[in-house]
């Protein structure tokens, strides 16, 4: 178990003693309240121990917080003013720290704060705590809503969101006073903008009215706020959106409105406002936080859903449960997993800093009375196109070059049908899984920007889209299947297409792969008790071989790990339970909160390629027949059958002592006829036709003779070799008294007086093949051509790959101009040829494969402890020196090498363009 984080609140005003001490101290196993920053405490424990009971260390300066080793967190909830200084200041001490809304008083500033923690490696996050407002969850839980359930309100035209109370004089504290970041639009605006982008996204133009509408304290301490933030037609809104945030301070109301939402199908209005914050200011003890009513929306004010009926008179009326309970304790979750474990921020930075951005534009859309268009609008939004395999779909995303992997994983979750949640989709790109955090600008620097999507059944949130039949089966592709994250928390999903989800493929034709089933089985058996324990294999080697053949006849390559045995079983681990999705098993996730076994990690690894394998559509094994040869007389009807459709008729074959014997063989006309090899005739006869046609029109003999005379050479020489090679070869015949050559393996021809040799064990008879031809004949020809292609594609191949494969450090020169130009010209007409080109192509893509393979190893981000340890495994450590030496390696190669190798890793593969 990890070592809880020692915790420091900064201020012990309302903003520490009731939204951050409370939750530090209830998360006792995450953090521990270390100590607070109290500059004048009024009792000798101070502030904390009067309201908690709690005794803990008393800083009187932020000096001494900074100068306190044991401290590694950081929660900054002084005013608004010090958020900065105070941030820059802990960050350049190298400790984490959360940030009290607003972040900062500007942009600039929250944008520099954000370089520096990522400079040092630490944690920033803002506290941007109503995302889990119970009314919050329950309108995101609505919007998701797809348009075809009797819920949704159909395409957002409006949405209201309020902040509203009726307070006709000062409260005499710091947000009174004209200081930066000060005003209600600082305070409450925070909150509601950050709910908007949360929806919405950024919008395409902001207009504001923000005032001083009492009167009171100073005119520039703003105590109301209208901001309207228009939304053109996109990906997430078909229709233009207008979102109104609206704070009144002499608003007489109560409850008071909190949602208004308008839709085409139906409108949502909610009253009242999340009870967290009025709990926390009267919980006896932080336990309560973990009590089951803590959060707990009364019924009385849920939200009111009313909808169109389809006569487009009939309004009904039914209540929108908050059914989930407000939780800012996930927040602090998050926060401590991101400290000790590296996980991904719910709150990120950048969204809270383009918080701070929105309301400076709507200060100065207020103070100039015109509306302001963002600079980063939707306008300069690029798209990403998707393709979902599984079932046949593409479409494209409209993101922000500054948007992140997850970001884009919303945006896709809005835009899909069936609504994937972006917690179950993979996005592939380039052969690699794409991380969260990875940016999109980081990513694709020009066109085309194309992910390929895989969406865990589990993660549809309505009905996914409808598969498209096809009317032939399709055929099976030998894809790599990658091996999964073994997070437990993270269901273990896979590229393929969806029925490949399924721990439990069809039965059908998977004779082959008894061996692999069995491994299949055996392996679910370690993730659910659901599965039983399979009996052991009879004859595991003969199925294991007939499984390898099966694997490499559809270009497979057979995995070593089905090979390797499961460590033994340990107490503990996840726990997988049998779940049926759409008339199918599946295994569903009951423990996410467990570490998997030794055991448990290698049943998932062996699973990542059994899924794959036995959902390969396989043929079903052909009946072999033994037919005698007999003599037989062909129906007459056979033959008017067969010339009706064109075809030549069948005459019934002539048997000599059991020897067959064709019409005409005797006939040694016909039987020259028959030998000779007329495809490596007519084949270069067509060529030499096409070419000198090419040549007379270029070149007019009746002027130039001599050059008539040359073609005419040129022409004889042409037809006369292969005439010449077929002669000098006998046509390809065998010469009498010198047995045949096998053909392929075949069994030679019984000689008279021997028995045939019985045929080997699941041995399928060759029909129709005629035996090859002696050394010279026309299959060597072509073989000989192939040859010469082979040798044409692979130029300076080798030559290459020696220098690639020299030892790191070692004295390489770079090809000279010269080289490179005849290099450059010798390509240019050898793979004019396609054959040559999709030769050498297939070279370079092996090459370029191994080079992007060492690459991904080389750029990997450094590993991590698991979540509840604190050192690696010894596979992160296997990985990480292997990491490492990789980067050695390609940091000893010459310049021009490593620029290579950049090259081939950022452009697309060779063969990607055709």
């Amino acid at each position: 178990m990890a070592r809880p984080i020692n915790a420091c609140v900064l201020g012990v005003g309302l903003s520490g003693l009731t939204f951050h001490v409370p939750f530090i101290l209830a998360l006792s196993d995450v953090f521990t309240l270390h100590s607070v920053l109290e500059r004048n405490p009024k009792t000798p424990g101070g502030k904390v121990k009067e309201r908690f009971g709690v005794d803990v260390k008393i800083h009187r300066s932020l000096d001494e917080v900074l100068a306190d080793p044991e401290i590694e967190l950081v929660v900054v909830g002084t005013p608004n003013e010090t958020h900065f200084p105070f941030a820059k200041a802990l960050l350049n001490a190298g400790k984490h720290v959360l940030v009290d809304k607003p972040v900062t008083a500007t942009y600039k500033e929250a944008k520099e704060l954000g370089e520096l923690a990522k400079s040092k490696n630490v944690v920033l996050y803002a506290f941007q705590n109503r995302r889990w407002d119970s009314d919050f969850l329950a309108l995101k839980k609505l919007l998701a809503q797809p348009e075809t359930s009797s819920q949704s309100l159909g395409a957002i035209t409006e949405f209201e969101s309020h902040f509203d109370r009726y307070r006709k004089g000062l409260k005499g504290t710091w947000k009174d006073q004209p200081l930066p970041a000060a005003g209600l639009t600082f305070d409450l605006g925070s909150h509601l903008i950050d709910q908007a982008l949360c929806l919405f996204g950024r919008p395409s133009k902001i207009t504001a009215f923000i005032q001083n509408l009492r009167g009171v304290g100073h005119p520039e301490v703003d105590d109301s706020f209208t901001i309207y933030m228009q939304y053109n037609t996109g990906l997430r809104n078909p229709l233009p959106l207008t979102v109104i945030l609206r704070s009144h301070i002499l608003s007489v109301r109560s409850p008071q409105v909190r949602y208004i939402v308008r839709g085409t199908q139906g409108s949502y209005i909610k009253y009242g406002i999340d009870v967290q914050e009025d709990q926390l200011k009267v919980i006896s003890s932080p336990r309560a936080i973990l009590e089951n009513q803590y959060g707990k929306e009364p019924e009385d004010i849920w939200g009111t859903l009313e909808k169109i009926e389809a006569d487009d008179l009939t309004v009904t009326k039914s209540k929108w449960p908050s059914s989930d309970a407000g939780a800012y304790i996930e927040l602090f979750k998050n926060l401590g997993a991101a400290i000790r474990n590296g996980a991904e921020l719910t709150v990120k930075w950048e969204e809270a800093s383009a918080v701070v951005e929105m309301i400076e534009l709507a200060h100065q859309s207020a103070k100039e009375g015109r509306t302001i268009v963002p600079s980063t609008a939707m306008s300069s939004a690029v798209d990403v196109t998707v393709d979902l395999p599984s079932y046949s779909l593409s479409f494209p995303v409209r993101v922000q070059p500054s948007d992140t992997v997850r970001q884009l994983k919303q945006e896709i979750s809005h835009k899909c049908p069936g609504q994937p949640r972006p917690d179950g989709q993979r996005l592939i790109w380039r052969g690699r899984l794409l991380a969260d955090h990875e940016s999109i600008d980081s990513l694709w620097k020009t066109e085309p920007r194309i992910v390929h999507l895989a969406v865990h059944p589990s993660a549809w949130s309505s009905t996914p889209p409808t598969i498209p039949q096809s009317s032939s089966p399709p055929q099976p592709q030998p894809q790599p299947t990658p091996t999964p994250t073994l997070n437990p928390s993270v269901r273990w999903t896979s590229s393929a297409p969806r029925t490949e989800f399924t721990p439990f493929p069809p039965e059908a034709h998977r004779v082959p792969l008894t061996f692999v089933s069995h491994i299949h089985k055996k392996a679910l058996s370690y993730l659910s008790k659901d599965v039983p324990h399979p009996a052991p294999l009879q004859n595991a080697s003969t199925h294991r071989s007939a499984a390898v053949q099966t694997l490499e006849r559809f270009g497979w390559t057979w995995p070593a790990i089905l090979d390797e045995e499961f460590p033994p079983s340990s107490e503990g681990g996840v726990q997988y339970n049998i779940t049926n999705i759409d008339g199918q098993s599946f295994l569903q996730l009951s423990t996410p909160e467990q570490k998997p076994t030794p055991a448990q990690e290698h049943a998932i690894k062996v699973l990542s390629y059994t899924l794959s394998i036995l959902s390969m559509p396989l043929p079903a094994t052909p009946t072999v027949r033994t037919i005698q040869s007999q003599s037989a007389t062909v129906p007459p009807h056979v033959n008017q059958l067969l010339q009706q459709l064109g075809m030549p008729p069948l005459r019934a074959a002539n048997v000599n002592n059991g020897n067959p014997v064709l019409a005409n063989q005797n006939n040694p006309v016909f039987a020259e006829i028959r030998e000779i090899p007329i495809r490596p005739l007519l084949a270069p006869l067509v060529m030499l036709v096409f070419r000198t046609m090419l040549l007379l029109y270029f070149v007019a003999p009746t002027r130039k003779p001599i050059f008539g005379l040359l073609i005419l050479a040129w022409m004889l020489y042409e037809i006369w070799r292969p005439i010449r090679d077929g002669m000098r070869n006998n046509w390809g015949r065998v010469p009498p008294n010198q047995p045949p050559r096998p053909n392929n393996g075949q069994v030679p021809p019984v000689q008279p007086g021997q028995n045939p040799a019985p045929p080997a064990p699941g041995a399928v008879p060759l029909a129709n093949v005629a035996p090859r031809p002696g050394a010279a004949g026309p299959v060597t020809l072509d073989m000989q051509v192939g040859a010469v292609f082979e040798s044409l594609a692979n130029l300076n191949i080798e030559q290459e790959e020696r220098i690639l494969n020299r030892a790191p450090g070692a004295s390489t020169e770079e090809p000279t101009l010269g080289h490179k130009a005849m290099t450059f010209l010798s390509l240019f007409f050898t793979t004019l040829h396609p054959a040559i080109w999709n030769r050498r192509r297939v070279a370079l893509r092996r090459r370029e494969g191994v080079i992007r393979t060492e690459a991904n190893v080389r750029n990997a981000p450094a590993p991590s402890p698991n979540e509840g340890e604190t050192e690696l495994t010894p596979e992160q450590n296997a990985a990480a020196r292997r990491r490492e030496e990789l980067r050695a390696q390609f940091n000893e190669r010459p310049r021009w090498i490593r620029g290579y190798i950049e090259r081939v890793v950022d452009e697309d593969w060779v063969d990607d363009s055709d």
